[in-house]
């Protein structure tokens, strides 16, 4: 009796249909290792996907150049990760930002305290539908609360720890609205900045 075939499971390609006022089909992305993104450029003008970097995460993809009417891409890196993206016309921002999640992601959120209050970077952060977040501090524990209209993610993210170790993703809930999540933060950590920040979290559809 001859031993069934084992035949190779093929990657997904997924295209992002650019519109002519810079808005992908897709807004938040979650893709896998190994698939292919391509983008196919019906704007009526040259354009650029510019990716933004999402330290300390690995990068998703270089920037791509599409001239109008054609298509172009990438594949996905064999590494979960995951980017904010702008399209751009020449110098100038056209639109975004949008996500690409690559497996579990995560998209990183910055904390830092400054003579100016408590900055968060990027803010605005785009993710996907789904997706995954972690917000990082390297100088202080910090509190995240007052989220409009909810807090989106499950578990609830209601601190961050300093250091990458003292922190972990958190999954957007789809159950939530596809909308713009905002938040404020300040320090939990005795003798830290008084003054207070906050953000965006603009969950995307996919």
């Amino acid at each position: 009796m001859t031993a069934a075939r084992h035949l190779p499971i093929a990657d997904t390609v997924y295209t992002l249909m650019i519109d002519s006022t810079f808005t992908p089909s897709s807004k938040g992305l979650i893709v896998q290792q190994g698939d292919t993104v391509n983008f196919q450029n019906y704007s009526g003008s040259d354009i650029t996907i510019q990716f933004q970097p999402n330290p300390p995460g690995e990068s998703v993809s270089a920037n791509i150049g599409i001239s109008t009417g054609n298509t172009s891409g990438f594949i996905a890196p064999n590494y979960n990760a995951a980017a904010n993206y702008y399209i751009y016309v020449g110098s100038t921002e056209k639109s975004g930002p949008f996500a690409i999640q690559v497996g579990t992601g995560p998209m990183y959120v910055q904390i830092v305290s400054t003579v100016a209050g408590i900055t968060t970077n990027p803010s605005p952060v785009a993710m996907p539908a789904g997706g995954y977040l972690e917000m990082i501090s390297n100088d202080y524990n910090y509190n995240v609360g007052n989220w409009s209209p909810v807090d989106p993610f499950s578990p609830a993210l209601t601190s961050v720890g300093v250091g990458a170790g003292n922190n972990s993703p958190h999954q957007e809930n789809t159950t939530n609205a596809v909308v713009d999540y905002t938040y404020k933060l300040t320090a939990a950590t005795p003798g830290a900045t008084t003054g207070s920040g906050g953000g965006t979290v603009k969950v995307k559809n996919t």
